[in-house]
């Protein structure tokens, strides 16, 4: 299966998205300009997220800081994207 990239934008429900997209493998890509708690709640539901999909879905998630380049966001989407046994996980970028 492959993985499909959402770039998820500030004021988007990650939980939303992911039931939106039953059976899929996604890669979820944060981008800033949340609250902090927003943020927070937002990186707290991929693990949840992810066991619940499993083991039809993968549910990963890319979080982007400022200063997070585009080709580091590729970069990062591919890894997850090639990773079949990983789940859960959060790849924070920049600073």
């Amino acid at each position: 299966m492959v993985a499909r990239r959402i770039d998820v934008a500030p004021g988007e429900d990650v939980a939303a998205l992911v039931a939106a997209n039953p059976g899929c493998d996604l890669i979820l890509v944060l981008r800033p300009g949340r609250d902090p708690v927003a943020q927070a709640m937002a990186e707290a539901a991929i693990g949840p997220l992810a066991v619940a999909a499993a083991p039809d879905a993968r549910i990963n998630a890319v979080i982007c800081r400022d200063t997070a380049s585009d080709q580091a966001v590729a970069a990062a989407v591919a890894y997850l994207a090639a990773a079949h046994a990983v789940t859960g996980q959060l790849l924070t970028l920049g600073n």
